[in-house]
């Protein structure tokens, strides 16, 4: 019996990932094989190479928030994310230089699109970092990572939450973690809000699809904030660390009955 786990994207509001993994490693429940897009990439992809939850929740509390998000201009998107991506390089280094996909101890896939064939494209193998890189390379904010002729942004612009990659790995239970928020009625503030609120209407549809290839489906409350709010990280942990625990008694039930 293998239990897949979908991470779905939704930048800060993705950190309650963190607190859904803590429920899930606390009442010892196993996973076998991961997909994530975006902040589910990159919490997912440090979870599959053996990093301890709480020690990725450590890191990620202690860093002050100038050295989470590059405000600089960059070449090609509004934001260059290089701290973003020396942070998690730095994370990686814990566990070696070149961390490789196909050799981490839990299956793990990064799902990016590749704007030239305009295609998602998975991530099975090579650099974990890099894999990382592009998974969380949303349009606008980061720029596009360039790799083996393709040029690739985050994922959720056609598939947020993997939970139809989860299942044709073959695993037995989808567990899937769902942080996007719905579709508000209102003015846009600004004109960030403007780039992320149309981003969300390009994947509702999308995400509520693949929903369908879930058994079990967490939705922490974090769509109250807003996505690059990072105030509000310690609040998103705690909202997935609630939600899993409301819902712990179903994902136990359903692993038992798939035992017997």
């Amino acid at each position: 019996m293998k239990v897949g786990l979908a991470l779905g994207g939704g930048a800060v509001r993705g950190l309650a990932h963190i607190g859904v993994l803590k429920v899930l490693k606390k009442h010892q429940i196993p996973i076998d094989f991961i997909a994530g897009t975006s902040m589910g990439g990159a919490i997912g992809g440090l979870v599959a190479a053996g990093f301890d939850i709480e020690e990725i929740e450590d890191f990620v509390l202690s860093t002050p928030s100038y050295r989470i998000v590059d405000i600089g201009i960059g070449k090609r998107g509004l934001i260059a994310g290089n701290k973003v991506y020396a942070l998690l390089l730095q994370f990686l280094e814990q566990k070696g230089e070149d961390i490789r996909i196909e050799e981490l101890p839990i299956p793990f896939r990064a799902v990016a699109v590749d704007l030239k064939k305009g295609k998602v494209f998975i991530f099975d193998q090579g650099s974990l970092s890099l894999a990382i890189r592009a998974t969380t390379s949303v349009p606008g904010f980061f720029a596009p990572v360039n790799y083996d002729g393709k040029v690739l942004v985050d994922g959720g612009i056609l598939n947020n939450l993997p939970a139809d990659i989860a299942r044709n790995e073959g695993v037995d239970i989808v567990m899937a973690v769902d942080v996007e928020r719905e579709h508000e009625e209102r003015e846009p503030r600004n004109m960030f809000d403007v780039i992320n609120r149309s981003l969300s209407l390009m994947m509702v549809e999308m995400r509520r699809e693949n929903l369908r290839f879930a058994d079990v489906v967490f939705r922490p409350q974090v769509g109250n904030f807003q996505a690059f709010d990072i105030t509000k990280i310690k609040e998103c942990i705690e909202a997935g660390e609630r939600d899993a625990e409301h819902k712990m008694m179903d994902v136990i039930s359903l692993i038992n009955k798939e035992k017997h």
